[in-house]
């Protein structure tokens, strides 16, 4: 039987190292995050949530779209 834990630890440990420089590696896919936050067809005061959000890259399109009224919420296993 496999143990959870172990494979949350995995992936912890992959994206975390990984994580540091992700944003400075990929400045550029802003543009490509707004196309698909847009594709959603959020509306104001909608809520969103962002499994597996990573360094967040995401979540400002989204509050965006969602307005003062919206919210999002970002969860990763990573710190």
């Amino acid at each position: 039987m496999r143990n959870m834990n172990d494979d949350h630890t995995h992936v912890q440990d992959f994206f975390t190292a990984r994580a540091a420089d992700w944003d400075s590696r990929f400045p550029d896919d802003g543009p490509a995050y707004a196309a698909a936050v847009a594709d959603l067809g959020l509306r104001e005061g909608d809520r969103v949530l962002d499994a597996g959000c990573g360094t967040g890259r995401a979540l400002p399109p989204l509050r965006a779209a969602v307005g003062p009224s919206g919210v999002v919420l970002g969860a990763d296993l990573t710190p």
